[in-house]
C-alpha cells in the first residue's frame, strides 16, 4: 500500500519526502518527520505541533494511526503553528510596515523642512527687497510728486479761471481725458498717504514698546540697589555680632581654662590619695578573677545539665509508637543557619535583619534576614496528623515602604544544620506573612542515592525497626516532593486581609503547622493569642512522611528583629478542631 504524507499548513499543501516506503520508515524516526516538516515549510523547531483529524501526534503510534485511516488516499497532516509563535511573527510584520512607513514619513517631513526653508529665505529676499523699493518710492518718488501735486493745484486753480475763459475754445475729448488722468493721480496719491499712515503706526506702536522695556529695566535695577544696599547692611550688623559672640566666647573659655587647672589639682591631690589604696585592692581583683572563673563553670555545668533535663523532660507521658526521647527541641537561633546581613544577639535568643532588600519586603532569590531555629518544634496531636508549634516575640520595628509588608513566618523541613551545609542556603518549607503572602519553597538538590542518610528531622532511634519506619517515610517524602535541580519559591495571596506589617514591638506571634493524614497542611497564625490568619497548603505531604519541623522566619519589612520564645504550648483557639493532646 502507497501513503502520500502531505503537510498542511495555512494554505499550503506540501508532499512529504516520507511519502511511500519511507512513510513506514518515518513512523519510527519521528525526529527525522519533525526535520522534514521544518525544512518544507520553513518553520523553527519547536514551533509548531501535527494534528490529522482524530487529534494531536506525538508519538510514532499517532502517526501510524494516521496512516492508517487515510487508507491509499492522501494522508493529510496539518501542521497548527503555536499561537506566540503566530503573534510574533504577525508582529514582525506589524513592526517591518510601521518602520517603512516611519522612514517614508521621516524622509517627507525632512524634504517639507527643506522646502519651507527654502521658501522662507525667497519670501525674506523679496520681503526685503519690497520693503527697500517702498522706501525708495517714498522718498524719491512719493514726495516730490506730492510736491508737484500741490504746485499743480495751485496752477489748476490759477487756470480755471483762464479755462472758463477759453472753455469755448477747448475740446470735450481733451477734457475727458484731463479728468481721467486727474482721478487717477488722486487714487495714486491716497494711496501713498495710507501707506504713509501704516508706517506711522507702526512706528509709534515700537516706540511705546521700547518705552515701557526701558522704565521696567530702570525699575529692576532700583529694586536690585535696593536689596544689595539691605545685604550689606544686614552682613555689618552680623558682623558685629560674631565680634561680640568671639569676645564672650573668649571670656568663657579663659574661665574654663581657670576651672580646667583646678581641677588637675585637685586631680592630681585624689590620685596621690588614691594610689595606695589601689595597691591595696590588688589582692581583691586577683580574688575576684577567681570567683568569676568557678562562676563560669558552675554556669556551664548547669547549662548542661538543663539542656539534659529539658530533652528528657515529659518522657513518662509523652510516649508513642515511633517516640524518640533523645529529641533536644529548639531554644535559640541556629548560629549559622541565617542570611548574611543577620546579626545575633550573644546569648541566640534576638535576630535582627539589616538587608537592604529584606526592608523592602523582597525574600525570593535571596536569603536576606533568614534565621533558623536550632531544633525541632514540638508535636500536638496524634502521629497521622499532628501539630507543630512555636512563638516569637517581634523585639524591633522599623520604616519600610508602603505595601512592603513584615516579617514572614513558617516551617522548614530540613533542620538548621542542613540549611546551614546548604550552599544557598535552601531549604523545603512554609511561610506567611508580608503583605498577605503566602510561600511554598522548594530547595535544590541531587537525586538520592539507595542508602540516602536520614534526614536530621526523622531523629529515629537505635531500634531497628525506628531506622525502617524512617526510611519508609523517607520515600513517601521523596515521592510527594521529588528533589528539583534548581531551588524555587511560589507565592500566592491571603484570603485573610492580615499583614504582618501592622505587628508592633513585644507582639507575641504564634504559628502552628497541622499535617493532615492525607496529605495537605495548614498553618495558623496568632497574635497575642488571637487567631488572625489561615491558609491551607495542598501540595503538602502527608504527615507519616514528614519528622519533625523546624522554626523559620524572615525578618522583613517593618520587621526587623525577633526573639524565638521556647517551650511554649499553643493556646485551644488554635487547637479548637480538636487536635488536643501533647506528643
Amino acid at each position: 500500500m502507497s501513503h502520500t504524507l502531505v503537510f498542511a499548513y495555512g494554505d499550503k499543501r506540501v508532499i512529504s519526502r516520507g511519502s511511500g516506503a519511507e512513510a513506514v520508515r518515518s513512523i519510527k524516526n519521528l525526529e527525522a518527520f519533525f526535520q522534514d516538516a521544518e525544512e518544507k515549510l520553513g518553520l523553527p523547531p519547536g514551533s509548531y505541533d501535527f494534528y490529522d483529524t482524530f487529534g494531536k501526534i506525538s508519538s510514532p503510534a499517532d502517526l501510524q494511526r494516521a496512516l492508517t485511516n487515510a487508507g491509499s488516499e492522501e494522508c493529510i497532516i496539518e501542521v497548527r503553528e503555536h499561537l506566540h509563535f503566530i503573534r510574533i511573527r504577525g508582529l514582525e510584520a506589524e513592526n517591518a510596515s510601521l518602520t517603512a512607513r516611519l522612514d517614508a514619513l521621516e524622509i517627507a517631513l525632512r524634504e517639507a523642512e527643506r522646502r519651507s526653508d527654502m521658501k522662507l529665505e525667497v519670501a525674506s529676499e523679496e520681503l526685503a527687497k519690497m520693503i527697500k523699493k517702498c522706501e525708495s518710492t517714498i522718498y524719491d518718488e512719493v514726495g516730490p510728486a506730492i510736491e508737484a501735486v500741490m504746485k499743480k493745484q495751485n496752477d489748476t486753480e490759477k487756470d480755471v479761471r483762464a479755462f472758463a475763459e477759453k472753455l469755448a475754445q477747448f475740446d470735450l475729448q481733451e477734457l475727458r481725458e484731463l479728468s481721467e488722468n486727474a482721478l487717477r493721480m488722486r487714487d495714486e496719491v491716497q494711496n501713498c498717504v495710507n501707506r504713509l499712515n501704516v508706517l506711522d503706526t507702526q512706528w509709534m506702536h515700537d516706540k511705546e514698546e521700547l518705552r515701557s522695556i526701558v522704565d521696567g529695566s530702570s525699575q529692576d535695577l532700583k529694586d536690585l540697589r535696593k536689596y544689595i544696599i539691605g545685604k550689606i547692611d544686614v552682613c555689618i550688623e552680623a558682623d558685629a555680632d560674631v565680634q561680640r559672640d568671639q569676645q564672650i566666647l573668649n571670656e568663657r573659655m579663659q574661665l574654663l581654662a581657670d576651672d580646667l587647672r583646678l581641677l588637675m589639682e585637685e586631680h592630681q591631690r585624689l590620685s596621690n590619695r588614691t594610689l595606695g589604696v589601689v595597691e591595696d585592692n590588688e589582692e581583691m581583683r586577683i580574688l575576684l578573677g577567681q570567683v568569676r572563673e568557678d562562676n563560669q563553670h558552675l554556669r556551664h555545668d548547669n547549662f548542661q545539665v538543663s539542656t539534659r533535663v529539658l530533652s528528657l523532660e515529659g518522657t513518662a507521658s509523652e510516649r508513642w509508637v515511633g517516640f524518640a526521647p533523645g529529641i533536644l527541641y529548639f531554644r535559640n537561633w541556629h548560629r549559622t543557619a541565617k542570611g548574611e546581613d543577620v546579626q545575633l544577639s550573644s546569648d541566640l535568643s534576638t535576630a535582627v535583619g539589616r538587608g537592604f532588600l529584606a526592608a523592602t519586603g523582597v525574600v525570593i532569590g535571596n536569603d536576606e534576614g533568614l534565621v533558623v531555629g536550632d531544633g525541632p518544634c514540638r508535636h500536638f496531636g496524634t502521629p497521622g496528623c499532628f501539630s507543630s508549634y512555636y512563638e516569637l516575640e517581634v523585639d524591633e520595628i522599623t520604616a519600610a515602604p508602603a505595601g512592603s509588608g513584615g516579617l514572614y513566618v513558617g516551617m522548614s523541613l530540613q533542620s538548621g544544620e542542613e540549611i546551614a551545609n546548604h550552599p544557598r542556603k535552601e531549604f523545603d518549607g512554609w511561610l506567611l506573612g508580608g503583605n498577605r503572602k503566602a510561600i511554598t519553597v522548594r530547595a535544590s538538590g541531587s537525586q538520592p542515592s539507595a542508602d540516602e542518610k536520614l534526614p536530621d528531622t526523622f531523629a529515629p532511634s537505635a531500634d531497628e525497626r525506628d531506622v525502617r519506619d524512617a526510611r519508609k517515610a523517607l520515600k513517601l517524602l521523596r515521592a510527594a516532593l521529588p528533589p528539583l535541580a534548581k531551588g524555587k519559591a511560589e507565592e500566592v495571596e491571603l484570603r485573610d486581609n492580615w499583614t504582618s506589617e501592622g505587628l508592633r514591638m513585644c507582639d507575641r506571634v504564634g504559628v502552628l503547622f497541622r499535617c493532615n493524614r492525607e496529605g495537605g497542611a495548614l498553618m495558623r497564625i496568632s497574635v497575642n493569642g488571637t487567631l488572625v490568619a489561615t491558609h491551607h497548603f495542598a501540595e503538602a505531604p502527608p504527615a507519616e512522611a514528614i519528622g519533625f519541623l523546624t522554626p523559620v522566619v524572615r525578618l522583613a519589612g517593618t520587621g526587623k528583629a525577633a526573639k524565638l520564645m521556647p517551650g511554649v504550648s499553643p493556646p485551644s483557639k488554635l487547637l479548637a478542631d480538636g487536635l488536643g493532646g501533647s506528643r
